[in-house]
Order: structure tokens, then sequence, then C-alpha cells
């Protein structure tokens, strides 16, 4: 199946003189002179000569740099000649001439016949250029570059024949005439000898894949003969995780079909018996004084994880004597008896260099060394370890980072210079700046710094948009056309800020706000959040809600995931519009407007691997927020924050992010649960504005905004003959859960797939009826589409309600810009 090119149109003349030359072979070398060149310089010429002046003459030479000069591939001809020269200072001086003859140039570079892959990709492997000497070797080299782009596609007949079409004295067209011919299909992939492992075990872990209903659409069912070597190796691999140490597979047999339409592969396995664990024992380099003792390494070897310690501590050179291994049995561990596992293997042995590595071991060498016992069947294994020298953290060297300020990302790292090299504390810096959001990508390497006992730590980031501004129009069953606008940025001026303003404009809501959040008060432990907004919304009922809120937060452990929050927010909220009827409702408590102050305690813990799109992790937070005051008697309330409102609000969130494909950002899935609990401080309602209400796009999808809760007659008028409505007035305690399953659809685009599962409500009406219950919640289904455009995060989400009342929509589409959750 190899694959030609065609003979050439133009002749090409081999060099006459390889060595038969009718000049005497004598004398000295007094110049070197080159003729005939009109394109190529001399200097590629002479550069090609080996002979120099003052140089004596002889016929190898002459043959040597004959054959380099043809050998630059721009000559049909090249001939030698050579001259006594009068002016050379003696008698057997010679002037040494290289004639030359060129090749023709190169006109046009034409492709024809090339379908399955674009023109574009094909140009870019070709090194043959217009109004360049033609150059057959670089053809010959690009013959092969196309072809290879042909087998990556499935084709691997695809024939490239060169044309060379003479349009002048000197110059030729280059046409690759591509004839692709059919795609060919790996039809199967067998298995002979595989008596233990069932083949499609073996077949998921293969890069070469059999074809599957639609291979001529996809890169299913691909043969590459470089990755036949690799399924091999990943054949044995599979085996030896299953504990078969003694497998053996034969080199690959390919057979290509009759047709030339389908190629089948086949290897022979020898498998052996499978073996267990039986002893595991640790030899080589251990140090007492700071824990790294065979005791510690067994109990690695056992599952026993190394203590996280503060890093405070591990600065301290008295507390690493006592840096010793937790006990927690959460590791991977080696069992006797087990099934010999070569993934376990590897794992405690990574483990057991992390041990070392955070003791300042940086090249720590750990080696597995099994000794299996065809008798027993069992395989001892040993780990050698082989410290290796102690090393400090030298220079640490920030590149990348523009516009962030070099402390935006020092801060992240949880090394000093000086300090003593710690493997964990260098991933976690690495994990705390991929988290942030702001860089696309982050390496560390560590070359040798200046001392010898020095490692310069090396940190290359990538930035990546942190901002966006957008202005739009979108559209939902409940609002209609909904007029958007906002602006973010989640690194302002470079120094880590979030700044950010939106403006939603509706016939049924008109909302705006603005913040600021500094992570890092003063370049403190401390944070700082500025919040200002103005709502007002017609869903149920005319109500506004205008004020403002500051917030400082404390940072409680070293890696700055847990936080400690204060908050005070002052507002102005209430209802226009409010009936006479309204008025009168529980003695004008329900319906009541005025200002709202209030201070509240928050503790959140985010564990989660990215702040602003997050694949992996856990976030949890609890608040406590007191409006207002306290009563204290019968008729007396304490008023400690002022305010008209009297209320102690308790909300839990959790919020899980895990990726259903290991090692992947793909098929994330996400649960967020929200509880919420209010009640009244002073014997009083909780107003209608204060209350809970459930449903619409970030709540429980597939019902219409905040639809769902505790209701109670409402009438119209004070005429007891007209009819009333039935008003959500919502509860005192809220319930909200939402399950979600999102996946990449157009990467490079940004756009995602998505489809969810939600099940909410809200309990505890005005009368202390219907209180929280999870037979109450009401479910609902949907999918939808997400797009991280330019300007920002946008969502077409429709959700199906189960179980519909009536009255209520049977589906409800709906639009939003930012995240969810």
């Amino acid at each position: 199946m190899g694959l030609g090119a065609a003979p050439a149109m133009l002749a090409v003349t081999a060099a006459p003189a390889h060595g038969e030359q009718p000049v005497a072979a004598e004398g000295t070398v007094s110049r070197v002179a080159v003729s005939g060149t009109r394109r190529i310089e001399d200097a590629v010429v002479l550069a090609a000569i080996g002979l120099r002046r003052g140089e004596s003459i002889n016929a190898a030479k002459i043959r040597r740099d004959l054959k380099a000069v043809y050998a630059t591939g721009f000559f049909d001809d090249v001939r030698v000649d050579l001259q006594a020269d009068p002016d050379g200072g003696s008698d057997d001086a010679m002037i040494v001439r290289f004639f030359v003859d060129e090749k023709p140039a190169v006109r046009n570079v034409n492709l024809e016949g090339n379908k399955k892959i674009d023109e574009d990709d094909i140009r870019e492997v070709l090194d043959v250029r217009a109004f360049a000497v033609l150059n057959e070797a670089k053809v010959t080299s690009a013959i092969g570059e196309i072809r290879e782009l042909y087998v990556e596609k499935g084709f691997y007949l695809a024939d490239i024949e060169v044309l060379y079409t003479a349009v002048s004295d000197d110059q030729v067209d280059v046409t690759f005439r591509i004839t692709e011919n059919r795609k060919v299909v790996v039809q199967r992939v067998d298995f002979a000898g595989n008596d233990h492992l069932p083949d499609p075990k073996i077949k998921r872990f293969l890069q070469i894949k059999e074809g599957g209903f639609v291979p001529w659409l996809t890169s299913t069912g691909n043969f590459r003969s470089d990755l036949l070597e690799v399924d091999q190796q990943t054949i044995q691999a599979v085996y030896l995780e299953e504990g078969y140490l003694d497998i053996q597979v034969d080199p690959a047999r390919v057979y290509l079909s009759p047709d030339k339409r389908y190629i089948f592969v086949s290897y022979d396995l020898t498998e052996g018996e499978q073996y267990s664990i039986g002893e595991v024992d640790a030899v080589g380099d251990f140090e007492e004084e700071l824990g790294l003792t065979k005791e510690a390494v067994m109990e690695i070897i056992a599952g026993r994880q190394v203590a996280d310690v503060q890093e405070d501590l591990w600065r301290e050179e008295e507390a690493r004597a006592n840096r010793l291994v937790d006990i927690e049995a959460k590791g991977p561990r080696l069992q006797p008896g087990e099934v010999f596992r070569y993934s376990t293997v590897n794992a405690v042995r990574t483990a057991i260099e992390g041990f070392y590595q955070d003791q300042g071991y940086a090249f720590v060498n750990v080696v597995p060394m099994p000794d299996p016992d065809p008798e027993t069947l069992q395989a001892n294994i040993t780990f050698a370890i082989e410290k290796g020298d102690k090393y400090r953290i030298g220079r640490i060297n920030i590149t990348g980072n523009n516009p962030t300020f070099d402390k935006i990302v020092r801060r992240e790292v949880q090394i000093n210079e000086g300090d003593i090299y710690r493997g964990s504390l260098v991933q976690a810096s690495k994990m705390r700046l991929q988290r942030l959001g702001f860089f696309e990508d982050v390496n560390i390497s560590t070359p040798r710094g200046n001392a010898a006992d020095e490692l310069d730590l090396n940190m290359q980031v990538t930035e990546q948009p942190t901002g966006s501004f957008s202005l739009g129009m979108g559209y939902s069953n409940l609002e209609s056309f909904v007029l958007t606008g906002n602006v973010q940025k989640n690194n302002f001026l470079g120094l880590g800020y979030v700044m950010s303003a939106a403006i939603n404009w509706s016939g049924l809501r008109r909302q705006g706000n603005v913040s600021f959040f500094d992570p890092y008060f003063l370049d403190s432990r401390w944070s700082t959040n500025l919040s200002l907004y103005s709502t007002q919304q017609q869903f149920i009922l005319d109500q506004y809600q205008r004020g403002g809120s500051l917030s400082v937060g404390r940072y409680l452990d070293p890696r700055d995931d847990v936080q400690l929050q204060f908050t005070y927010s002052f507002e102005d909220v209430g209802l226009n519009n409010i009936t006479p009827f309204q008025r009168y409702i529980l003695g004008g408590d329900l319906y009541r407007n005025g200002l709202t102050s209030s201070f509240g305690i928050g503790v959140t813990a985010d564990k989660r691997n990215n702040r602003i799109f997050p694949t992996k992790g856990v976030l949890t937070s609890l608040r406590t927020t007191l409006s207002g005051g306290f009563r204290i008697g019968e008729e007396k309330t304490l008023s400690l924050f002022g305010g008209d409102f009297n209320m102690l609000e308790t909300n839990f969130n959790v919020r899980v992010y895990q990726p259903l494909i290991p090692n992947s950002d793909k098929m994330v899935l996400r649960v967020n649960s929200t509880v919420g609990d209010i009640r009244s401080t002073d014997g009083r309602v909780i107003p209608f504005i204060h209350r809970y209400r459930a449903g619409g796009i970030n709540s429980v999808r597939g019902y219409n905004w905040f639809s769902l809760g505790p209701a109670m007659r409402a009438l119209n008028s004070d005429d007891p003959v007209r009819a009333d409505d039935r008003l959500i007035v919502g509860g005192e305690q809220t319930w909200v859960n939402n399950i979600e399953i999102e996946n990449p659809i157009v990467r490079a685009a940004g756009i995602s797939g998505v489809v969810f599962f939600d099940a909410g409500n809200a309990f505890g009406g005005p009368f202390g009826e219907d209180q929280l219950n999870p037979l109450d919640l009401r479910f609902a289904y949907g999918a939808g589409v997400r797009w991280r455009s330019p300007i920002g995060p946008l969502r077409f989400e429709l959700g199906i309600p189960i179980k519909p009342q009536p009255g209520e929509r049977k589906s409800v589409f709906d639009f939003s810009i930012g995240s969810f959750f």
C-alpha cells in the first residue's frame, strides 16, 4: 500500500562530473569562484564547497565538493574547471571555478483532487513555495506530509502524484494531484488467547477503535500504523493492572479486505497466571529526625495519608520532627492477598515520593521492585528509596502575567524564597492560581538555582479574558422581550478586584446593580465587598427593593478556603399600589413597606477548582442575619440596627461539582441545594416583600418567576359579590434543589448543552400553616443551551413542570445572563 509520485514531465539531468573531470587535479587553490547562478546566491554554493585558499588540490576533494554542491538540490548540472592564476603568487596557483546550471523556479503550487481535507490544511505542511528554486527533496517530503494528513483522517489508500509543467525556460508549475480513494475503516480488532479478560475490557483502552455506525462522518475506525505498537503496550498494561505479570503480547497482524475498504487487526496473547500481592517492604534512605522513618513509609503503603500540616508549622525547624503520618485511611494501599495492580503500586510510589518531597527532597527516587513467585502466584514488592539531596527554594520567577500584577500571583504561592522545598505546597500554589479564573494555563518548573542546594520556582501563566461587556435582547415566556446590559471584570486593573454592573429591563422587571469586591483588602487577609442595587418587578405584585450592603470577611485557614463574613445592609423595600383591602389584611402587617437595616454573620468554605467556572469541588455557606432587633417584653422591642422590620433569617447553601468522566471537564454534574428560614423577632407577620417564593430560571425552572409558595384569597375589592383571586404570598421557609449535567457541544466557541432536574418550594403561610414538608416539593425537568460568549455567560433553558396545577404553564422558556451556580 505504498504511495508514490508519478514520473516528472520535465527531465532532470544528473551531474556528469562526479569524479570524471578532464583536468589535472593538482596545484594549490588561489581562489574559488562560482558561475551560472541566477536566483541562488553564490554564498550558498560556496558554503557547500570545502576547498579553501592555500589548500592543495586533488581528485578526491574535487569529487567531494561536486557531490556537495549537487546535493543542495538547487542545480541540474554541476561542473568544475581548473585554471592557472598568473596573479596567484606561485607557479601552481589555480582558480577553481564551479559552473552550475540552476533548476527552474516554481511559478505556482497547485492542488487537485483534495475533497476531504481543506486546501489551507494541506498548504500548512507544504515546504514548496512559489518563486523559489525547485527542490525535489522538498517535493518528496511534501508528498509524505500530505499522505500523513490523509492517514490521520483514515484515507490510508490516498495517492499523491506530482506533475511538473514547464511554463518558460526557467519556470515550472508544480501540481500535487491527489486521488483520495475510499476511506479505509477498521472493521474489527480481534484478540486470541485472552481467556480471562473479555474483548470489551481491552478494546476500551485502545487508540485504534473499530468503526461504528457512521465511521465516515467521524474519526472512529481510523487506522494509523504508528499506533499499533502503542496499543500493543496498552494491552500489556491492561493485563498488568489485573495482576497478569507474565503477559506477552505479540506484534499486531494487519489484514486488508479484498475490496480495500476495511482493515482487520489481530493480537495474539499469552496471559499467564494472575498474581496477588505478597509481602511488602521498603528499603533505602530514611531520616529519623524528620519523621522519614520506615514505620511512616509502611503506614503510607498500608493506606494512610500524610497529614496536611499548617504551613507555619512546616516553616518551623523544631516542628518538622513531629510531621508524622496521618492515620486517616484514605490513600492507596497495598494489602497482601489482594490482586496485584500496577496503578495501585504507582499510586503508593507517588505518595511516598510526596512524603519525601515535603521535607525538601525534590528529586527523591522511589522504585517499586516486584518479585513474582510462580509457585505461590504471589508477588512480593520492595520499594527502594533513594532520597537524593535536600533543596530549598531559590528565586520565585513569574512570567506571562500581563496585565496581572506580580503580587496577585505571589499571594497565591504557598511557599516562600528560602523555604525548604515542599512538593505539596508547589502543587497547592498551582491549584490556587488555576482556580482564580484569571489564567488559561499555569505551568510550574523547578530548575537549578544559583546555589547547589537551591531550586528556582518558575511560574509561567497564560492570561485569559476576565472581562465582559454586553448589550442585548432576550425573550422568555413570562417577560417577553428583555433588554439587558452588563459589564463585569474579574481582574479589574490587574489587581484581582471584581467589578460588575448590570441592567435588566422588561415589561415586568427593571433591575440595576453595581458591586465591587476586593478579596485581599490592602493586601491583608481581610476582604471587602460593596454592593448597590435597585429592583422593581411586577411578577405577582408591583414591588420595589433598593439599597446596598457592605461586607467584610476574614480568611480562617492557611489556604484561604474558609472565610468568616460580616455584612451590613440597608434597603428600602415595599409594594406600589397597595389596595385598601390589602392594607387591612392581618392588621396591615402583611403588605407593609419600610426600611430594613440588618447585620449578618456567615461562614463560607470554598473548595472549588475554579472560582469563575468550576468543574470540581464543593462550596458551602451558612449565614444568619438579624434585621432591626427583637422583643424583650410584652410591648417593648429592643432595636439594635434600626429600621421598620424585626426578623432573624438563616440560610444554608451547598453546591457540588463533579465531572462524571474522570480527569475531564466533560459531563459535569452540578448539585445545588438551598434551605432558608425567616422568622419574626417581634411577633408581627413577616411582610410580603421579605417572604420566600420559588420558581423561575434562577430557582425551580419550568415555573413562572416567584409562582411557588403558600397562597391565600385576595379580594380585588370590598364588594363581597366580586370574585377573588389566589395570591402567592410566600412562605417563611424555602427548600430549592437543582441537579444538572452540562457537556460541551462546541468547545472552541464555548457552547454547551445542559439537562436538569429541579425540586423546590416555599413553605409556611402567614397563618402558620403549610410548614416545610418534602412531600410538598414541586418538580420540573428540562434542557437548555449555554454560551460562554465574549459578552458573558448566556443561558437559554426550557423547563417542563411535573404534574402542573390548573393555571400553570405546560412549559416555560427563559433567558438569562450570568452563571446559575
